[in-house]
Parts: C-alpha cells; structure tokens; sequence
C-alpha cells in the first residue's frame, strides 16, 4: 500500500510537472510559428500547428485517467487551450486590451505600453512621481517580465522587433497554467465524477479567463499567482508533516502576485485564516511561530517594496489607485447616486449598478457586439447563462452552509466574502463606470467552481440540474462566441 501511495505521489507530480511544461512549451512554439498573429499563417505552418495540437491532445488524454470522467476532462482541456490559442492569433497587442495606449507612440509615460518599452529602452524604473504618470503606479513585475522577454525576442528575431503580439505569448502561458491549477483544484476538492466535470467545466471556459489568454496588462499574472498561492496552501493544509518549502511557495507567490498586482494579496484573507486554523490546532506553536515570521520576512518585502518606494520618494500612499482623466471622460464619473441604486436600479441609461454591470463585464469585458446581430445574439445568451450561473453558486454556497460545513466549504466562503466586499469597497471609494468590471474578482471563480461541483451532493435535484444546465451553456455558448468574436476585427 505505502509502494502505491508513492507511485501516486510521484505520478502526480510528473503528471503536474509534465502540464506545466506544455504550459510554456506550446506557446512558444505558436509564437515560434506564428508570431502570435493569425496573418502569419499560411498552410503549410497551419498544417504544423495542427499536428503539433494533436501531439499535445493525445498527451493530455494520456495523463487522465482512462475512465470515462478522465476522457472527459481530458477533452475540455484540449477545447480549453485551444480556444485560447485561437483568441490569441485573432487578437493584437492593442485590441481588446485594458490601458495599454498604443506601443511605438509617444503618449507621456501613462499607460501600460509605454511602461513596458520605457524598461526596455533604459533598463531601470521610471524615477519620476507615479502619481503623474497613471499605470506606472502598479509594481513593476509583469512589465519588467515583457520588458525582458521582448529583449530577448526582438534580438533573436530582428525583423519582428516591432512585432507587440509576441507579448500574448506570455499572457498564454499565464492562462494556461491557471487553466492547470484550477485542474488540480478539481481533484483536492475530492468531489463525485459529475461534480469534478461540472467543477472544471466552470472555469475552463470562463469569458473573462480566455480574454485573459491575450491580455497584455498585469492581470492574468496577478491571478495565477493568487491561484498558485491557495492551490499550495490547500496542499499545505491536507499535508501531515506541514511542510516547509509549500508555506515558502505560498509566502512567494503570494509577494509575486501582489508584485504584479497589489490587489493580488486579497488572496491572503483565506490563506491568512488557515494559517491561523492549523496554529491553534497545532502542538508545535513555537515551530510554526518562527515559520510564519520567515513567511512575512520572504512576502511582504516582495509585495510592497514599489509602494514602498514611491512613498519615500514621492509620498504616495500605500494603497493609491490612479483614477481616470474625468475632464477628458465626464461619462465615466457617477456621482449622486443613492446606495441603494448602485444594486437595485435597472433599465435603459442606467450605467451605475454595481450588479449588472459585472455581470455584464464578466461576459464582454466592456467589449460591445451589438453591431453584429449574431453576435450580439449570443452575447445575449452567453450574458442570460452566466446570470443564471452566478445565482446558482450563491444557492450552492448556501446549501453547503446547511448540509456540509467543512473547512473548504469555509475557505471558498472567505475567498468570496473577502473579494465581493472589497470590489464593493472599491466601486464607492472610486465612483466610476470603468471600476465595475469582473477583472477584480475573477479569484471568486475558484469558489465557483467547487460550489458547481458540490451542487452534486448537497443541493436539491433541481437546483442541481439547474447549475448543470447553466454551466454546460454557459461553456458552449462562450465557446462558440469566442469563436466568433475575430469578425468584429
């Protein structure tokens, strides 16, 4: 038996190892290929692409397990990346974006572009106030990532130095590794067959997380370090012997994902509870006591140092957020509006409330389709499916509440009411239009996920069927649009 549970430890982690390989290998070689644009291809390298595909398809079907739920997790995966692959070639450095400005132009130091080149042109930050240069208030880490990777690029390949679509090679590599994570997420929540499916089929096909496959700012890196820092500290958590290399991987993940992010350290409020859980129920408090001092020795540093920085030198607080230019965008300021408004009020010209409008962003990441019928079609429907989808998680949560109050069930109900109440937070401390998007809590899908899985064991057989039913077409709906969506150009 204990010869068994090591070939299982040891399967798993080649298993895990082998994933995140092909989380860089693939779309390097896309790049490679490509360019990372779709009017590189010709047939001759679609042809290689294709076969390539189907080298990585058959190895992932090899890694599942050959039982009927394994096939079918092993071919959303494979739907999964390459859905993401194909957004990727379809969109540019400069569509679909969020305050990236434009690269190799001149727009005074303001936006996420000009960071990224200002640190390939002079190889150290920008010593002038943050506060007067936008983007450049956020921690350097992802931009000095593409800074140094498009170095790297544009003197292998010359000719392709002006080539910007090559940074979505990177921000593959962050979708695909969340893509993994939330894999093994899956299998740690221990959940029946039909939960495991509908659990990864939640987040595997998620419109935001696919947006996020050809985003070129600092959120997909922020939000796979979030994730790698809770899948660890469930690890951790289940791990006998609480290791200590796991809770340094969850201290440096955690430092790098606010390094990219600030935001990203939200993802300490339910990883902070279960440090506090597991040393109160400890016997060995002194060990853990100078484990956690280390903890914070290791993360905070990483974490803060830029916010550091700019307040010893500019006197920038802690926690600044640059707001957007309301003399230029007098529509983006709602002000005047009655608390109660920002969550009940609806209809036509009603751009305030807090509830629509992330569900809205959680769809179209404020991308509008309306132009095109079809689109605009399933756009509808895919909006209608995850409408649907979001309130069976709330039915969900609540009915393992009732029927099942475990740990994880108090993990992912932290993880919820930490995010949901500081983007609340957020939208009234920054009255805007632009701060009600889905992009600041997308760590919420992972509670998502596992309360859609749960449905199956907790939940009456119809909201059960219910939550089955929405995310199936939340899945193929987002699917077929993303499908799509490369004709609006």
């Amino acid at each position: 038996m204990f010869i068994n549970q090591m070939e299982n430890r040891l399967g798993g982690k080649l298993r895990f190892s082998n994933d995140i390989a092909t989380c860089f290998a693939w779309p390097l070689f896309v790049l490679f290929l490509t360019g990372c644009k779709a009017s590189s291809l010709t047939p001759v390298n679609t042809g290689i692409l294709i076969f390539a595909f189907a080298i990585i398809s058959y190895n992932i079907i090899k890694s599942e397990s050959k039982d009927k739920t394994g096939k079918i997790l092993a071919v959303i995966s494979i739907a999964a990346i390459a859905l993401r692959t194909f957004y990727v070639l379809y969109t540019g450095a400069e569509q679909r974006q969020h305050d990236m400005g434009e690269f190799d132009s001149d727009l005074g130091n303001n936006y996420h572009a000009e960071y990224i080149e200002y640190l390939i042109e002079n190889h150290r930050l920008l010593n002038e106030n943050v506060v007067q240069h936008w983007q450049f208030y956020h921690p350097p880490l992802h931009h000095i990532i593409c800074a140094g990777f498009f170095s790297i690029y544009r003197n292998l390949a010359p000719s392709m130095a002006h080539n910007w679509d090559a940074l979505q090679c990177l921000s593959l590599v962050y979708s695909l590794i969340t893509l993994v994570l939330a894999r093994r997420f899956v299998e740690l929540w221990n959940l029946s067959p039909k939960g495991r499916i509908i659990s990864y089929l939640a987040i595997a096909f998620q419109p935001q997380l696919i947006v996020f496959a050809g985003a070129i700012n600092n959120d997909p890196l922020s939000v796979m370090f979030a994730a790698a820092a809770l899948y660890l500290t469930l690890l951790w958590l289940n791990d006998e012997k609480k290791s200590f290399l796991k809770l340094m991987g969850i201290s440096v993940c955690i430092g790098l994902g606010m390094m990219a992010k600030l935001s990203a350290g939200l993802i300490a409020v339910p990883i902070g509870f279960v440090m506090l859980k597991v040393f109160f129920e400890s016997s060995k408090k002194a060990r853990l006591v100078w484990q956690y001092a280390v903890f914070l020795i290791v993360c905070a540093p990483l974490g803060l140092w830029y916010q550091v920085r700019s307040y010893i030198l500019w006197k920038v607080p802690l926690t600044y957020v640059a707001v957007p230019d309301t003399v230029l965008n007098l529509g983006l300021v709602i002000s005047g509006v009655p608390f109660w408004k920002r969550f009940l009020e609806f209809g036509e010209g009603v751009d305030y409330n807090i509830i629509y409008e992330t569900l809205n962003a959680a769809v179209f990441d404020g991308d509008y389709y309306q132009e095109h019928m079809l689109l605009a079609l399933i756009g509808y429907a895919l909006l209608a499916a995850f409408t649907v989808f979001t309130i069976t998680v709330l039915a969900n949560m609540i009915c393992c509440w009732i029927k099942d109050r475990s740990i994880m069930n108090l993990i992912m109900t932290i993880l919820v009411v930490a995010e949901i109440a500081s983007y609340i937070s957020f939208c009234f401390k920054y009255p805007y239009t632009c701060t009600m998007s889905f992009r600041y809590i997308v760590p919420t899908l992972i509670a998502g996920a596992y309360y859609s899985g749960r449905s199956k064991e907790v939940s009456p057989n119809l909201l059960s069927l219910i939550t089955t039913i929405s995310v199936w077409a939340l899945a193929l709906v987002s699917f077929v649009f993303h499908c799509l969506i490369w004709i609006k150009g």
